[in-house]
């Protein structure tokens, strides 16, 4: 299998490491890139071509620009409305969930607060993306 590329767009580095070596644990054909805010996220898509990512996985709130923030901007540059934006975010607010939906998230999944639990539902979000999804 072809190594697969996820944008990780997390500001709590003790998270991002976290969820970078479950990653790669899961399948170590992942090649996670990590990106510590909305503002690094939407430089990196000005920069790189979105063709080479399979998945973001992108934190709500962040200092800089957090996500809703940048669902809106790339909503209004017409980023490829079929580039996957899971939100991964300790958030459980209603409106905020209806917000990024509206605003073209894949998903949105509220973080484990255990590593065991944390662990299954980026194994979930890697087998459903990256396996039994069809993007491309």
């Amino acid at each position: 299998m072809s190594a697969r590329h996820i944008l990780l767009v997390e500001d709590n580095s003790t998270e991002a490491k976290l969820a970078r070596r479950l990653l790669q644990k899961i399948d170590p054909n992942i090649r996670v890139t990590h990106l510590q805010d909305g503002e690094h996220f939407l430089k990196h898509c000005s920069q790189h071509p979105l063709e080479d990512v399979h998945l973001a996985i992108m934190d709500l709130h962040m200092p800089v620009r957090g996500g809703i923030s940048v669902l809106e901007n790339l909503r209004a540059r017409h980023v490829r409305p079929s580039f996957p934006i899971l939100i991964f975010s300790s958030s459980e607010c209603t409106e905020e969930v209806q917000r990024v939906y509206e605003l073209g998230a894949s998903a949105f999944v509220t973080k484990p607060s255990d590593v065991d639990t944390y662990r299954l539902a980026l194994q979930n979000i890697v087998n459903f993306w990256l396996s039994t999804n069809r993007l491309r």
